[in-house]
């Protein structure tokens, strides 16, 4: 398995609005839907059909449990996903004190260094 580097912050997010449409209404996206064991048997068959650009449901005893969608709208999924909990992530953090005393880059290294093992 290939190892990849993660960035903690993309702020190079492109502006998701003309997929958002299509990823909020994934729900009511016209999708095949197999059971499991078919789509074991027919992997290739089933990955001809998303990569056409069709999602595909997975069912496992007539619940479905998982989607398989093109890898460029699940990668777009996962940008909004990600981008969406940064939001929640910043939106719960404390505000800052507007009386805190401003640092010199100085201090700040000095801080920094403080904290270092």
């Amino acid at each position: 398995m290939k190892k990849t580097k993660s960035r903690l912050f993309c702020l190079d997010i492109p502006d998701p609005t003309p997929n958002m449409a299509m990823l909020a209404n994934l729900n009511s996206i016209a999708m095949k839907t197999f059971p499991s064991v078919e789509v074991q048997n027919k992997f290739g068959s089933v990955a001809n059909i998303v990569k056409g650009g069709e999602v595909v449901a997975v069912t496992q005893y007539g619940t479905p449990t998982l989607m398989i969608l093109p890898y460029k709208l699940a990668t777009e999924a996962l940008r909004e996903y990600n981008a969406r909990r940064l939001v929640q992530f910043m939106e719960a953090m404390p505000a800052a004190d507007a009386e805190a005393p401003e640092l010199t880059l100085e201090e700040i290294n000095m801080l920094v260094h403080e904290l270092r093992p």
